[in-house]
């Protein structure tokens, strides 16, 4: 097999990017360390793989979703964490983490109480219930939903066996 000028990977630097993805360092620091981007140290920078940031740029956002948008009415609306575990009957605890890992927007604080997005707690029960939720990765790092590899393969494709 020989290797050609087209076949070597092209690299970028990481703060090109960020600007095609429109995420800060942290962000990236993440897909790299979750091998979800593929980064090399030259001269001191960390560059990354171009063809997997185009890859990943050309992936849909949770808000472009239609999962997402069928709950756009209730955007802005803030329910406190307590209130949205007895709504849509399921754990605060569930619901508190998935604020802390920014599925869910936090949208405002009295001291007391931290209000959350509903629309995004609505659209993260959704996901949950719908995937039959725990003890199964449900969420990405970027709040779509998590696809499995299978759930990936083209339709039609047969498995040959």
């Amino acid at each position: 097999m020989s290797i050609t000028l087209k076949s070597l990977p092209s690299y970028i630097s990481l703060n090109e990017a960020g600007k095609r993805l429109d995420l800060n360092d942290e962000r990236l620091q993440d897909l790299i360390r979750a091998g979800t981007l593929k980064a090399i140290r030259m001269k001191g920078e960390t560059i990354v793989d171009e063809e997997k940031v185009e890859e990943i740029a050309i992936q849909p956002k949770k808000e472009e979703l239609e999962e997402y948008k069928q709950f756009s009415h209730l955007a802005g609306e803030k329910i406190w964490a307590t209130e949205a575990a007895r709504k849509y009957q399921i754990s605060r605890s569930t619901i508190s983490r998935w604020a802390r890992l920014d599925y869910i927007a936090r949208l405002d604080s009295d001291g007391y109480r931290v209000y959350l997005d509903e629309q995004d707690v609505a659209y993260c029960v959704s996901v949950y219930e719908e995937r039959k939720g725990q003890g199964k990765r449900v969420f990405n790092k970027d709040g779509t939903p998590y696809q499995t590899k299978t759930n990936l393969e083209p339709a039609g494709k047969e498995k040959e066996g």
